[in-house]
């Protein structure tokens, strides 16, 4: 499904869970624990295809903050230890595994420990790993052993460990697989291969500077090493998916460059391992300094999608370097990593196009705006939910947007150096985020972060104004906005769109609900825009329209056509000539082999407002395709050479145009224009 923007990254996946390190709800320990701090792991595993199992023993030490005699761990409920030893690595000690509802092994440590003692546990465990069960996640599984391949994430708990994203760690980590295989992960220290007597081959993964330890992928690889930008890209794929591995290379390099210029160097040198997974897992995933992706993915035809590997590899930043003191604070790490790959979206685009792209941030993140505030989002909505996704997610970007524009370019990026800087390998919170934004751009923003973080509701302008006629034949404008919530102040741009184009603008210093203006023109005034830079989250009658399509379109995502169906006609209802959701609507009927109506929405979304404009090339595209499905070529080729004659080069068109002239359109099941 298209997006209103680029139409890729925001709405590639239909899974909720993609995410590389912020710590979603759904992964979260409830319970509060004694305070420990993990400081090394040394895990010797053994992963065993044909049953599904692995098998494992993990010396864990770890410091007590606080005095305790108790310890409580995180662990796959999959998985059964056999024992626990204490210090000694001897000495049983008495544990409770509790495997269905907290997750977790609670240890009798047999004596009273002071704060600041230093404790080794030796765990023996083994289990399947071959469904969702037992983890985080229940219907989606985030480690698997099998013939096929294996993956292991850290977030799968297949490893004793405290605190979720939050406890980092060294670590020394072998892996014994088959033979022919081969282990990916990342390593501070070059990863040498032992063949053991049974001809299997065990792998050690060394991490000397604490992180988030314990993702791995395994498989008979092929691999490839791909250096640019500084950075070297490890990649290691499945035979018959390496048909784009320079492709996804390449880019992800060009993307960790560009996060290296913006933000900081990353915090693993110059190494990246990149690995895949098969499908029934999350779309995408990571550990730290290795990324994660799906084989439908690395096999799609679909064009690469820049947005969602731009917004997971940021991760490293936002969520690996730099966690999270609690799962409340999620909004540093996953709207920040959508922002970056909003970032990213901008230095490739024209002016233009980064306009259409914050509209469709706008859209997603005004869908559940009302339903929780970012800060309260963690606490009230399921972390797997549409919702989640809209607050965290898209407002949560957009509120970087609006903070940058708030305190200026310059201000905006030396923060987000500063904050990686600062917190580097620590753990972070939304208050020490706000400290830091009021000491970088010298002014207190905390009437800022009280609206756009801790509360609902965004403005809504409106406009009043009269036209006056001068007497040397120009014209003047004037008239009042108005906006709807007293807490917001700030300001705001107006412009005059007239015959010939935009004729003027001013910014107004709105601090209450109303401001008046005066604008001038040689040109017959067409019309009064508030904002038309996008610099604030806002609603509107159009945008209400296209917030409704936006859920439509997450409804086309999830293959839930009738819903889909039915929230197109919504936003009809509201504006029948809404070419966006005419047009949507024409994707919908394509997709359904109903080719009658669907050259019946792409004409109603020619004769419409045309907002936006690619909306045009693209109809005459799309209804060019519907008469290609029907074996008219006639009518196919003539709507090409009407796409052809706009001119429009918006997202590829012209090369899906050139495309199509070439050879008839074929029934393929994406409806996602080229990009």
């Amino acid at each position: 499904m298209v997006g209103k923007g680029t139409g890729k990254g925001a709405l590639s996946t239909v899974l909720l869970g993609l995410l590389f390190a912020a710590a979603p709800k759904a992964f979260a320990q409830t319970e509060q624990v004694p305070p420990i701090d993990i400081t090394h792991y040394k895990i010797n595993a053994e992963l065993l295809p044909d049953s599904h199992t692995l098998k494992a023993q993990a010396i864990v030490k770890f410091k007590t903050i606080k005095q305790t005699q108790s310890a409580v761990l995180e662990m796959n409920g999959s998985l059964t230890i056999s024992s626990v030893k204490g210090p000694d690595g001897k000495t049983a000690l008495q544990f409770i595994q509790d495997r269905v509802n907290e997750l977790n092994v609670k240890i009798n440590l047999g004596q009273l420990y002071p704060a600041g003692s230093d404790i080794t546990l030796t765990f023996d465990y083994a289990g399947p790993l071959a469904t969702p069960e037992g983890g985080p996640i229940a219907d989606t599984r985030l480690a698997y052993v099998g013939p096929e391949g294996s993956y292991l994430f850290y977030a799968a708990r297949w490893f004793p460990f405290h605190g979720y994203a939050a406890d980092r760690a060294t670590s020394e980590i072998s892996l014994t697989v088959p033979g022919n295989w081969t282990v990916a992960g990342h390593s501070a220290n070059p990863v040498t291969p032992v063949t053991n007597k049974d001809g299997r081959k065990s792998f050690t993964f060394v991490e000397t500077q604490p992180v988030l330890p314990g993702s791995f992928a395994a498989g008979q690889f092929i691999t490839r090493t791909i250096n640019s930008g500084g950075m070297q890209i490890d990649l290691a794929l499945l035979p018959g998916s390496e048909g784009r591995l320079q492709e996804f290379g390449q880019e992800i390099a060009q993307i960790l460059q560009f996060y290296n210029d913006r933000f900081g160097q990353y915090m693993l040198g110059s190494r990246f391992v990149v690995a895949e997974i098969d499908d029934e897992t999350l779309e995408y995933y990571a550990g730290s300094g290795i990324g994660f992706i799906a084989h439908k993915t690395l096999v799609s035809d679909k064009p690469l999608p820049v947005d969602d590997l731009a917004r997971e590899v940021a991760y490293q930043w936002w969520g690996q370097a730099v966690g999270l003191k609690s799962f409340d604070d999620a909004w540093l790490s996953q709207g920040l990593a959508e922002y970056s790959s909003v970032l990213y979206r901008e230095s490739r685009e024209s002016a233009a196009e980064f306009h259409e792209t914050l509209s469709e941030i706008i859209e997603l993140a005004l869908a559940f705006e009302q339903d929780a505030s970012i800060s309260r989002a963690p606490a009230q909505l399921n972390d797997q939910s549409p919702a989640f996704r809209s607050v965290v997610f898209y407002k949560g970007a957009y509120v970087y947007h609006m903070l940058r524009t708030t305190i200026g370019e310059d201000k905006f990026f030396n923060l987000l150096k500063a904050y990686y800087s600062t917190y580097k390998g620590q753990n972070t919170g939304i208050d020490d985020f706000e400290s830091l934004t009021d000491k970088v751009s010298g002014q207190k923003l905390r009437g800022f972060f009280g609206m756009w973080i801790d509360s609902t509701g965004v403005p809504e302008f409106k406009v009043e104004y009269s036209i006056i006629r001068t007497k040397e034949g120009k014209f003047k404008v004037r008239g009042t906005v108005r906006q709807n919530m007293d807490s917001f102040k700030g300001p705001v741009g107006v412009a005059l769109e007239a015959e010939g184009g935009r004729e003027s603008k001013t910014t107004l210093d709105m601090r209450g609900t109303s401001v008046d203006f005066d604008l001038s023109s040689d040109g017959k005034p067409l019309e009064v825009v508030v904002d038309p830079e996008n610099r604030y989250l806002r609603i509107s009658d159009a945008l209400r329209v296209s917030v409704v399509v936006r859920r439509g379109i997450q409804n086309f995502q999830r293959e839930e056509y009738a819903e889909a169906e039915e929230q197109f006609r919504s936003a009809l209802k509201l504006n029948p000539r809404s070419s966006w959701a005419w047009y949507n609507a024409g994707l919908l009927y394509i997709e359904q082999r109903n080719w009658q109506k669907a050259r019946d929405a792409f004409t109603e979304t020619l004769a419409g407002d045309l907002e936006p404009s690619w909306l045009e090339v693209w109809s005459y595209i799309k209804r060019g395709n519907a008469w290609d499905a029907e074996e008219n070529r006639d009518r196919a080729v003539a709507e090409y050479n009407k796409a052809k004659e706009s001119g429009s080069t918006y997202n590829g068109a012209q090369q899906a145009v050139e495309k199509y002239l070439g050879q008839p359109y074929k029934k393929e099941r994406s409806t996602q224009p080229s990009n």
